[in-house]
């Protein structure tokens, strides 16, 4: 797998017939994995003593029974929680185990070496005979900020995404999940938080969430991130900006912090150029300096500030996120009624495996054609989003260049009369021969790569000969093709295009 910048990093879907709900794959993970999560036991002990006792665990009783998981002595524990040592060790832990042995492990004794293990088997029984409980979605104790629980609560797959985040941010100071809208990156990220904050065997001293989907003065957003680092500190923030993006960056050298900011592309969307300088600054300095923790940037592309570091070797990765698996995209389908596969498989090869678009016709086929895929395939249309109209009027009202515009425009229909992908020769052929337009080899190439990093074209190399071929979206190729508010061929732009079709 290749995770050059690049290339990024891609995951296809795969096709499968299998449907299994959330609550089954809940279950079966938390039966597979090699250990329960610290916060999972916590919350399972804490339910037991307060039915059986009518009281929680005390925060001496919690530093305990975390040390006691972890394997600490009681110095250590002592030093992490601010308790006297002799006092945890001889007043509260023997308490303890008395506790817990009388109500949670119902007469087991419960020693300090045997608190991980016994736990664990208490967990798992304990979610086996309650399946209506849902399993403790993050420790909202160990995220600063406010993490969009409603991402988590219907998450589907991404399961190899997640494993290789995991790995990638113990070894990239920055991470861009790139996408389309509605693709999921929000959701991943998010539940990459999630799965961290419950995860013992991850060492990040901070979870940091901030959504900047609107753009904000860069001082503003520092002062925030400081103090969700280390609250109480606005009053002591330096003045200037370059000052304030040092006490950041001092955080971020003596503290491992994963810094999630999602949205990230709004932040340069203001025309105001010494906001849009100040966040180059910023990303500049995040990038160059030396510090040990990591900024994952959620956006549809990189801004073109950003995009440019990218080229000159510092550490960014492209991580691309695209829909979700077949078997993830089925299960997503199945809990929303539909359940006839190849129907299911269509709608899934037309939206790509996009939950939000999948989510978008799901509603539509409940409203206007009684929840019934048989009945819509009969009068098969393609739907568009809001939120993805609202980025392709963006893109061809205001971010193509003419080059770039022409080969949509060429692509859209080429596509509606045979979609066999088009190959990158045709293409150089069909750009070469046109009167409509001049562009060199290299322009090209430059235009190309730009339209795959918007994810508006997708490339496929021939299994054989290797050479590249592009093809669209049906969503995208609809949106040319209609032309909803005459933005991708405005007036007198290409005055005979048409003609070459």
């Amino acid at each position: 797998m290749d995770l050059s910048i690049e290339h990024g990093v891609n995951f296809q879907n795969s096709l499968s017939s299998s449907f299994f709900t959330q609550e089954q794959q809940s279950l079966e993970l938390l039966q597979s994995s090699p250990t329960v999560s610290f916060y999972q036991a916590l919350t399972v002990v804490n339910n037991i003593i307060f039915t059986e006792k009518n009281r929680s665990l005390t925060k001496p009783e919690i530093a305990v029974l975390k040390g006691a998981w972890e394997n600490q002595d009681f110095s250590e524990i002592g030093q992490q929680s601010g308790y006297k040592t002799g006092y945890l060790q001889r007043r509260i832990a023997p308490q303890l185990w008395n506790l817990l042995s009388e109500t949670v492990t119902k007469g087991q004794q419960v020693l300090k070496r045997k608190v991980r293990t016994l736990l664990t088997e208490v967990v798992i029984n304990y979610y086996q005979s309650n399946p209506h409980l849902e399993l403790p979605l993050f420790d909202s104790q160990f995220i600063k900020g406010q993490l969009p629980s409603s991402k988590l609560s219907n998450f589907y797959g991404r399961q190899q995404e997640l494993y290789h985040l995991k790995k990638l941010i113990n070894n990239h100071r920055c991470i861009s999940l790139a996408g389309v809208p509605g693709v999921g990156k929000t959701a991943l990220s998010a539940k990459l938080l999630a799965e961290l904050s419950l995860d013992s065997t991850q060492h990040f001293d901070f979870l940091i969430w901030k959504s900047v989907t609107h753009s904000v003065r860069l001082q503003d957003l520092l002062g925030e991130l400081i103090d969700l680092i280390q609250p109480d500190t606005s009053l002591n923030l330096p003045e200037y900006t370059q000052a304030l993006i040092t006490a950041l960056i001092k955080h971020l050298q003596s503290h491992r912090c994963l810094l999630v900011l999602d949205g990230f592309e709004a932040l340069f969307k203001t025309s105001n150029l010494e906001q849009r300088l100040d966040y180059k600054i910023f990303m500049r300095r995040l990038l160059e300096e030396e510090h040990k923790s990591c900024v994952l940037l959620t956006c549809r592309a990189l801004p073109n500030e950003i995009h440019a570091m990218s080229k000159d070797d510092r550490s960014i990765l492209y991580f691309r996120v695209d829909g979700l698996d077949t078997d993830a995209a089925l299960n997503f389908l199945s809990d929303q009624g539909l359940t006839n596969k190849n129907d299911c498989l269509d709608l899934i090869k037309t939206y790509r495996s996009n939950p939000s678009e999948l989510a978008t016709v799901v509603q539509k086929i409940k409203h206007f054609f009684s929840g019934s895929t048989e009945i819509f395939f009969k009068h098969k249309t393609t739907f568009i989003t809001d939120e993805f109209q609202s980025m392709l009027d963006e893109t061809f009202g205001e971010s193509l260049e003419q080059t770039e515009r022409y080969i949509m425009i060429y692509l859209a229909k080429k596509l509606s009369l045979d979609p066999t992908p088009i190959s990158f020769s045709d293409l150089l052929i069909q750009l070469n021969s046109s009167k409509n337009i001049s562009a060199s080899t290299s322009a090209i190439i430059k235009a190309l790569e730009k339209l795959e990093q918007l994810s508006l074209i997708e490339s496929i190399k021939h299994p054989t000969t290797k050479e590249i071929a592009f093809t669209l979206q049906p969503v995208v190729k609809k949106y040319i093709n209609t032309d909803p508010l005459g933005l991708v061929q405005p007036q007198n732009s290409f005055p005979s295009l048409a003609n070459t079709f």
